[in-house]
């Protein structure tokens, strides 16, 4: 099975995420996207203005993956807002869901938005002898450091929750906002193993990113956590640019 992972960055770089999700589709099962959003140009212009990001993200990607199914992981209180979306194909049977992992006391998504409120989407895998879960969330993001908060460390810790629930293998994937040496990362990682640490992965941005080349700024945020039951056939960062962030292949079997 083949998985790509991507924070889709709002749809700023509109043509390149579409080139991108044309070139790859073929040979991926599953998409994993972050920051996708499902509203009309005047809502998300009127929110976000002079941020060129893409309103109907959402549907436009449908429409280029539309041999894929698909699924949004909207906020009931909110339906425009920037959310996780999955696509898979209709040979993989996928039963898709989401819930909160993270609700600020005073949420903003406008300019320099800090701690909205944060949902991990999950989709569960069944076959006739394995069953796995795949999971991936975009992390908390406080225009700053992508070091330790408090608000980080409980988020990881909710998701890790629901991670031990889930008796089968495991895949967690996505946009952490985490750098690789932080309690919120070791949390996660606990009975996991971290790609892109056991792959010696330099970086997860690209040259879209404004601090990409910044020495004192680590260029890492994206990750691909596995259980010991999956075995990866392979693992890269993929060259393309289609966000200020690389997206994350995986090619993988069950044991």
């Amino acid at each position: 099975m083949k998985l790509i992972t991507l924070n889709t960055w709002g749809g700023r770089a509109l043509y390149p995420l579409m080139s991108f999700l044309s070139k790859y589709k073929n040979q991926t099962d599953i998409f994993c996207l972050q920051e996708v959003r499902n509203s009309t140009q005047e809502v998300t212009d009127a929110r976000h203005p002079d941020q060129n990001l893409y309103g109907p993200l959402f549907d436009k990607i449908s429409r280029e993956l539309h041999e894929f199914n698909c699924s949004f992981a909207t906020f009931p209180e909110d339906l425009h807002k920037m959310s996780l979306a999955s696509f898979w194909k209709p040979s993989v049977k996928i039963t898709p869901d989401s819930f909160v992992v993270y609700t600020p006391e005073r949420p903003q998504e406008i300019g320099n938005a800090v701690f909205s409120a944060r949902r991990l989407q999950h989709m569960k895998i069944e076959t006739e002898k394995k069953s796995l879960l795949i999971a991936h969330y975009h992390g908390l993001w406080n225009n700053g450091p992508k070091t330790d908060t408090p608000e980080r460390i409980e988020q990881s810790q909710k998701i890790k929750q629901f991670l031990n629930q889930y008796q089968g293998s495991k895949i967690i994937c996505g946009d952490f906002n985490l750098l690789p040496e932080t309690e919120s990362m070791r949390i996660l990682e606990e009975g996991m193993r971290n790609l892109v640490k056991d792959y010696q992965v330099q970086s997860t941005r690209t040259p879209l990113y404004r601090h990409f080349h910044n020495p004192a700024e680590p260029n890492f945020a994206d990750y691909i956590l596995v259980s010991p039951e999956i075995v990866p056939k392979k693992f890269e960062v993929l060259p393309d640019i289609a966000s200020d962030h690389a997206a994350l292949f995986l090619e993988f079997e069950l044991e």
